[in-house]
């Protein structure tokens, strides 16, 4: 089984490693380690650099490939132990080869707008339930981007506008309060990860924050995809987590 070790739960803020090309399959680059976060849990891919020797070869997208199952009683089922597959334009293949060394650089920015925004949307969720306490029960799928975030539910009723207002403000208060964030990994498991707010807890292995005080500001907003379907959109700006904050 090809495996790639993932860098990015022992520190999501470092922003290059060192690694070597294991396998490569068509224009997917497989490292023995990474820093680059792949596609999942809604968050979309880390992109950024592959430097071979004096050769800088960039990669647009990173996704997972197949592994093992995860079959837990009290997580829900995913797939761990997976390569990571580094997508690179095909004029640049014959740049790199198995078994070379390579140095894995991200797109830092990217890294923190998919970052911030994927904490904002744990946090609006978090203060969504109290408003509906079920609420996490009917989540149907999410996506998080460099631009928003969004996450959608089964719904018998609309969000009110005073719904979203009192999400909104509430959200922002506990942004101001700088909360600590924390994320860790199923005892079993250590590719299995949750994360924790204050009480809330939920399964999650996308990169996030250290407080809620590095989202910033933020603004939510309803958008009506269906009869049965509720969205929430939540955009974020003077947003606290720099470049700095990387190493």
């Amino acid at each position: 089984m090809i495996r790639t070790e993932k860098i990015y739960y022992q520190d999501s803020f470092l922003n290059n490693c060192e690694a070597t090309v294991i396998n490569i399959q068509d224009n997917k680059v497989i490292l023995d380690k990474t820093i680059a976060f792949p596609e999942g849990g809604g968050q979309i891919g880390d992109i950024g650099y592959l430097y071979v020797k004096d050769v800088k070869i960039p990669f647009f997208d990173t996704k997972k490939g197949v592994g093992r199952i995860l079959s837990l009683s009290d997580f829900p089922s995913v797939q761990v132990d997976t390569p990571v597959y580094h997508f690179i334009d095909e004029k640049d293949l014959s740049k790199i080869s198995i078994g070379d060394k390579v140095k894995v650089v991200i797109d830092v920015q990217h890294r923190i707008w998919t970052t911030v925004l994927h904490s904002a949307l744990h946090l609006v969720l978090m203060v969504a339930k109290e408003r509906r306490p079920d609420i996490t029960n009917t989540i149907k799928g999410c996506k998080i981007t460099t631009d928003s975030a969004r996450i959608d539910f089964f719904a018998k009723s609309k969000f009110l506008p005073e719904d979203i207002e009192w999400i909104s403000m509430t959200t922002q208060e506990l942004i101001d309060l700088k909360v600590p964030i924390k994320v860790y990994p199923h005892e079993s498991e250590k590719e299995a990860w949750y994360w924790q707010c204050k009480d809330f807890i939920c399964p999650c292995g996308g990169t996030h924050l250290t407080n809620t005080g590095q989202v910033g500001k933020i603004s939510v907003r309803r958008k009506n995809v269906g009869k049965t379907t509720e969205r929430l959109i939540v955009i974020a700006n003077d947003i606290k987590l720099t470049e700095k904050d990387y190493h």
